[in-house]
């Protein structure tokens, strides 16, 4: 094994170790690598069935609480846009309503559509597009734009 495929080793065992993944495949041309292993600290991680994404359900928030984190129901790839070449789903300063798609999560090679549940404005996306998210990483932060939608 060479020094580069060595590296390349390392760095996903690593990944696995710090995200606490209970299960990670890769598969790069003829490298295949397939890691599951339990915490023992943990039961065993169901393995998700995706397609249509459960419903979330709001966060409890303090009544000075402004802003609502559109979260991951998944282990999976984030990713901005549906395609390379098109436009992001919602940026900065964008505006989203209900069942709006703010971004995809894919998993075992299906793209779920994460969709808002309030109305509200885009401040944040705190996560980089390509990036590995657990379930429950915030993955668009939204600031309300009305007070009806706090209560509910």
């Amino acid at each position: 094994m060479d020094d580069e495929a060595y590296n390349h080793i390392a760095a996903v065992l690593r990944l696995f170790r710090e995200r606490k993944l209970t299960e990670l495949r890769v598969e790069e041309g003829n490298f295949k690598l397939h890691l599951s292993g339990r915490r023992p600290d943990s039961a065993p991680a169901p393995v998700p069935r995706v397609r249509p994404v459960p419903a979330r359900h709001p966060e409890p928030r303090s009544q000075k609480s402004r802003t609502v984190a559109v979260r991951s129901p998944l282990i999976g790839v984030f990713y901005r846009t549906p395609a390379p070449d098109v436009p992001a789903f919602v940026e900065i300063d964008d505006l989203v309503v209900p069942d709006q798609t703010v971004c995809i999560v894919e998993a075992m090679k299906v793209f779920n559509e994460i969709k808002a549940e309030w109305h509200g404005k885009v401040v944040a996306i705190p996560v980089e597009n390509g990036e590995l998210v657990q379930a429950g990483d915030p993955l668009v932060v939204l600031e309300f734009v009305d007070n009806d939608q706090e209560d509910g």
